[in-house]
């Protein structure tokens, strides 16, 4: 659950440094508006900022800003699930890199699965690694990218070793594909 993922965690100490101010916090949730997209029957469906959105939920904030980028509520769930994937606004991989069907995706925030790649990912941009980009799931690139080469056993077990692990493969020129390859 969402204990493990490090970003929660991290958005939910943000929260709290802002919440004793309201201004503070209302200008912290309107700098970062969770970005949605209408769709089937006028359901907004969030295509990025997920651990914020849960961080909010998990501190029992009931509302934040939202800014709409598309509106596919006229289409068909199929068509609409085709759509959203043909525009990069959906990943349909579950937290071990499988790929799985639209139905199989949480119906929200607090069923997201804890994926401690993801966790790695994160932790290497932060130190570095990689640039941050405004590509949605790039993140979950570089997971899958340490996922294939180093052990899941390393990553849960010793997340140092896989820290310094990883960040030297996102250094390498195995990594020059992925989105923020800073070298």
């Amino acid at each position: 659950m969402a204990v493990g993922m490090r970003q929660v965690s991290r958005k939910l100490r943000k929260l709290e440094k802002r919440s004793d101010d309201p201004r503070r916090f209302d200008r912290f949730l309107q700098d970062r508006p969770i970005p949605a997209v209408y769709g089937p029957g006028g359901s907004l469906f969030i295509v990025d900022h997920h651990h914020l959105g849960l961080a909010l939920s998990l501190a029992e904030l009931e509302g934040t800003y939202v800014r709409v980028i598309g509106d596919a509520s006229r289409l068909s769930h199929s068509a609409f699930w085709k759509r959203m994937e043909a525009d990069g606004r959906l990943y349909l991989y579950d937290e071990h890199g499988r790929r799985v069907s639209p139905s199989m995706l949480p119906e929200s925030l607090d069923g997201l699965r804890h994926d401690p790649y993801r966790d790695l990912a994160f932790d290497v941009r932060q130190a570095g690694g990689y640039d941050k980009v405004s590509r949605p799931y790039a993140e979950f690139l570089w997971a899958n990218f340490f996922r294939e080469r180093i052990a899941r056993s390393v990553v849960q077990r010793d997340p140092k070793a896989a820290l310094r692990i990883a960040t030297k493969l996102a250094r390498s020129k195995r990594a020059a594909q992925l989105p923020g390859y800073a070298c």
